[in-house]
């Protein structure tokens, strides 16, 4: 970038309203995986017969519990992205107001990768 002139608190109010905006995310992805879960159950079961007091979870059932695990990582990289993204903004302009601004440049080009998500190592649920 040869020339920047960011409005500092400009930036703190869109970051501050797309946060709460982005907050949101976590909350819908809860609900979402609460109605999937309730659809499953709701879906029927398999009854084999025997000695399981369990039934197996129906064909409906199974298919849903499918699909949210394929979109999980999608999900997951929509929260990891926004994030990245508001937190990209926030460290560019404070390089910025430092006067640094191949810092700022660099919080940029940063903010601009791809988050990597990981749900499958144990205890590391989420985005980095």
């Amino acid at each position: 970038m040869t020339k920047w002139n960011i409005d500092a608190a400009g930036v703190g109010r869109v970051v501050g309203e797309a946060g709460r905006t982005a907050g949101h995310f976590k909350d819908e992805l809860k609900s979402i995986s609460s109605h999937l879960e309730s659809a499953m159950k709701a879906a029927g079961t398999l009854d084999f017969g025997g000695e399981s007091e369990t039934p197996e979870v129906g064909l409906v059932g199974v298919t849903l519990g499918q699909y949210a695990s394929a979109q999980q990582s999608d999900l997951a990289f929509i929260v990891a992205r926004a994030d990245k993204s508001l937190q990209g903004a926030v460290d560019a302009t404070e390089e910025y107001n430092k006067g640094d601004l191949d810092m700022a440049a660099n919080a940029q080009d940063e903010a601009l990768k791809a988050p990597y998500i990981d749900l499958d190592s144990p205890g590391k649920k989420g985005a980095k």
